[in-house]
């Protein structure tokens, strides 16, 4: 009966396993984040594997474009 709502949230062991809880879920969450990075990264790296000689410099250019965008949103705008 203690141990629920509202009373739980006074109790240091409750307080306790919902702190490590949310830690786990957090560190669950980053992993998955990296791992879809990494997937993301082989994706293109094998993408820009199949571009021709001839096309190399349009896609360099497209690449660094869109990371200037990227860039430029994460800092309000401003390159």
């Amino acid at each position: 009966m203690y141990y629920n709502y509202p009373y739980g949230l006074f109790n240091q062991a409750y307080l306790k396993r919902y702190q490590m809880q949310t830690e786990v879920n957090r560190q669950w969450e980053q992993n998955k984040n990296i791992t879809d990075m990494v997937k993301a990264l082989s994706d293109f790296l094998k993408a820009s594997e199949k571009v021709d000689a001839d096309y190399q410099q349009q896609a360099f250019d497209a690449c660094m474009s869109t990371i200037c965008m990227h860039m430029a949103n994460k800092n309000g705008g401003k390159l």
